[in-house]
């Protein structure tokens, strides 16, 4: 599984003139935007690696509803992990 450390790590091995401090604030910004998106219930597709959205849902046998986080991996990753 990703943490938030992992995927810094790999920003700043990929991008090698970041400092770990850019990098932080990177990943915080783009993990922010996703997490306002969905807190506005808008749908957000990342391409290459799926998209995300907001479901409500019943609980069983109850009117009562909630929200979900759906995601639906793009084709790509699907076929990379066959």
């Amino acid at each position: 599984m990703a943490t938030k450390k992992t995927l810094i790590e790999k920003l700043r091995n990929k991008l090698t003139y970041l400092s770990e401090e850019d990098a932080n604030i990177a990943v915080d910004s783009v993990l922010e935007y996703i997490k306002d998106e969905l807190s506005k219930k808008n749908r957000i597709e990342i391409r290459g690696l799926g998209s995300m959205s907001i479901r409500e849902k019943s609980y069983a046998g109850q009117e009562r509803k909630y929200n979900t986080i759906y995601f639906r991996m793009s084709k790509n990753v699907q076929d990379a992990l066959k």
